[in-house]
């Protein structure tokens, strides 16, 4: 099963709105300049449970809080998937009318086409992109850094709308 590195409550940094931004431990892509470059190591945090879905990430949720934001580390990671699956899974059984985001340093045309992923890994992605409503892809990229940009760290980055990405079968971007 997966680690979640750390949950930062109350998150206004990681997508529109106050949210509960979950990181999850390890990374295969070691972007040079990476923000979080101490959780590339799929050993360190606490394993993903649903004990710890129960007494740590959902507390954290109220009425104010807009959704929760999914972070790394890579969530989409096949060492991570099955976990992230669940947890948007529990997350949206428990709060339906509330968002999930996720970054991931795979590209949407990567995702949406499963190249990372094969057999059971697969079959969670398929689940988790009818759960997911933004995700923001790409690798950072630290000669495209640009830090006036909202949710994204480079320019190569893009936030995108996944479901009216997903029913229009084309990128649609996030907009305010």
């Amino acid at each position: 099963m997966a680690n979640i590195a750390k949950v930062k409550k109350w998150d206004i940094a990681n997508g529109r709105g106050i949210r509960t931004s979950i990181f999850f431990s390890g990374c295969d892509f070691h972007c040079p300049g990476c923000f979080n470059s101490e959780i590339w190591d799929f050993d360190i945090g606490e394993q993903f449970t649903r004990e710890f879905y129960e007494s740590v990430i959902k507390p954290t949720i109220n009425e104010h809080v807009s959704g929760i934001s999914l972070l790394g580390g890579e969530p989409l990671h096949p060492k991570n998937i099955r976990a992230t699956r669940q947890l948007c899974e529990w997350f949206k059984q428990d709060f339906p009318e509330k968002s999930i985001w996720l970054w991931t340093g795979y590209s949407f045309e990567e995702v949406v086409t499963l190249k990372p992923y094969n057999g059971n890994t697969a079959m969670d992605m398929n689940v988790l992109l009818d759960l997911v409503d933004v995700i923001i892809d790409g690798q950072f990229i630290e000669s495209e850094k640009d830090l006036t940009l909202h949710w994204r760290g480079s320019r190569n980055q893009r936030v995108i709308d996944l479901q009216k990405s997903l029913a229009k079968h084309e990128i649609v971007l996030y907009s305010d």
